[in-house]
């Protein structure tokens, strides 16, 4: 018990270096992911913005009064080159509205998590951020129609906290959090940036793009370009905060 609490009350300090490092990773790696061996460090760098944005859609679905029916991750190369597809919801809304609601919230989420992972480091419980995400991720295993792999991660997991508080190694628990806080807010990080360039690219593409916004758009009746000046608007917020408490100070 002694180090439960220990995990949970944690200090982190932040290291922005490594949070640009990570960040800078995951653009490149995404943006080069066709690339045989970037195929795979696309998937991995990718796997919690993809959930994050997902689980968005399902977090506004229930907000609205919904139900979520399935939440999958694309964890195929292959797969994802076929049907461009990264991960996928499927939720059931009881109205337009609730449908609109509901596909609103894939791109606020992201940015949503990132600014509570920044408040977090300056709380008195900054590994609550971390635990919230494990809470996300049982509910994805829950979910989800395609369990192996989110399973496997799970066992991964069990092993990893079971070998921390079995060895009562405090320092060794401190790094381990220290290295997924900084990992998840770098590629958080590198999500709100590569994401607020992929909404423009769709917005003003002379193609007929089926996404979030043009769903919008056919939901709503109003300009798909007034949602992504929202998302967009969000997402360079919480970098604003982002640097003016880490880099201006």
């Amino acid at each position: 018990m002694n180090y439960i609490h220990d995990f949970f009350s944690s200090t982190i300090q932040l290291n922005i270096f490594w949070v640009i490092v990570i960040t800078l990773l995951y653009i490149v790696i995404h943006n080069y992911r066709h690339k045989y061996f970037n195929r795979f460090l696309d998937i991995y760098l990718n796997y919690i913005p993809v959930l994050t944005h997902e689980f968005g859609h399902i977090l506004f679905n229930k907000l609205s009064n919904g139900k979520a029916k399935d939440l999958v991750i694309v964890a195929s190369p292959s797969e994802r080159a076929a049907t461009s597809q990264q991960g996928y919801a499927i939720t059931q809304s009881k109205s337009r509205t609730g449908q609109a609601i509901t596909t609103f919230g894939g791109y606020i989420m992201p940015p949503l998590m990132l600014f509570i992972g920044v408040a977090a480091i300056k709380s008195t419980y900054p590994s609550l951020f971390i635990a919230a995400y494990l809470v996300i991720f049982i509910y994805f295993v829950i979910l989800t129609s395609r369990k192996l792999l989110p399973t496997l991660i799970i066992i991964g997991l069990i092993i990893l906290l079971y070998t921390l508080f079995h060895n009562e190694n405090p320092l060794m628990m401190t790094y381990v959090v220290t290295f997924t806080y900084h990992f998840i807010i770098g590629v958080l990080l590198g999500e709100v940036l590569q994401s607020s360039w992929t909404i423009g690219r769709l917005t003003f593409s002379s193609h007929s793009v089926t996404w979030d916004g043009s769903t919008l758009k056919a939901l709503t009746h109003i300009p798909t370009a007034i949602f992504s000046l929202i998302w967009i608007c969000i997402n360079l917020f919480v970098v604003y905060l982002l640097i003016t408490n880490y880099l201006v100070n």
